[in-house]
């Protein structure tokens, strides 16, 4: 009984402080273990959508930059030729693109300030909700203008069905997952639930 006591006494004093600190017997503002914690958890968080964003970012800027060149030496009549299709696919690269931007800017960013010694909670509620959905949007865009494009380069019908079906079946497990693990999960953990986690997970 005395363990179910302390493991419950534990659980009643993990708490995350929502604005700032409140001063100590020293009069210092202070962190507590728990912040601490977090805040090195959204630190990793965010380096690896960093990573993630810059590097697709990268890639889709090559792609934006090559149609670009190569847009600049055609013709008019080769512009008229554009397909709806395409150009479709060619947006939804763009928009894919300036996502992955924004992602990796602010992840960068705050960061930055999580490195310079700057954390508040909402670095977690909101500037890292926001740029797992605009790395997951980003993905998403992505893979529905290539499968755009893939449409106009003249593939058979047998082809593209497996494609595309596939690709339906991955695409919706994923993000059924990820919603029922941004909405759900998070609302059904608690704080105290995810320390060792994340301890174990961030070294």
């Amino acid at each position: 009984m005395s363990k179910e006591h302390e493991e419950s006494k534990n659980k009643s004093e993990f708490v995350l402080t929502e604005s700032v600190p409140t001063e100590n017997s020293s009069g210092k503002l202070e962190w507590n273990d728990n912040d601490l914690r977090n805040a090195k958890s959204v630190k990793e968080s965010m380096d690896a959508v960093n990573g993630f964003c810059g590097l697709m970012a990268g890639f889709e800027g090559f792609i934006i930059n090559e149609y670009v060149k190569k847009n600049q030496n055609s013709n008019d009549e080769d512009d008229d030729k554009l397909s709806i299709t395409f150009q479709w696919g060619l947006f939804l690269l763009i928009i894919s693109f300036i996502l992955n931007i924004a992602a990796a800017t602010a992840s960068f960013l705050w960061g930055v300030f999580l490195r310079e010694g700057h954390y508040r909670l909402w670095f977690m509620k909101v500037v890292g909700r926001l740029v797992k959905i605009m790395a997951t949007g980003a993905v998403l865009n992505f893979c529905l203008g290539v499968l755009l494009f893939i449409n106009t380069i003249g593939l058979k019908k047998e082809m593209l069905i497996p494609i595309y079906a596939c690709s339906g079946i991955i695409f919706t497990m994923i993000m059924s997952n990820f919603i029922y693990t941004m909405i759900v999960v998070s609302l059904v953990d608690t704080s105290d639930m995810y320390t060792k986690v994340m301890d174990i997970v961030n070294g």
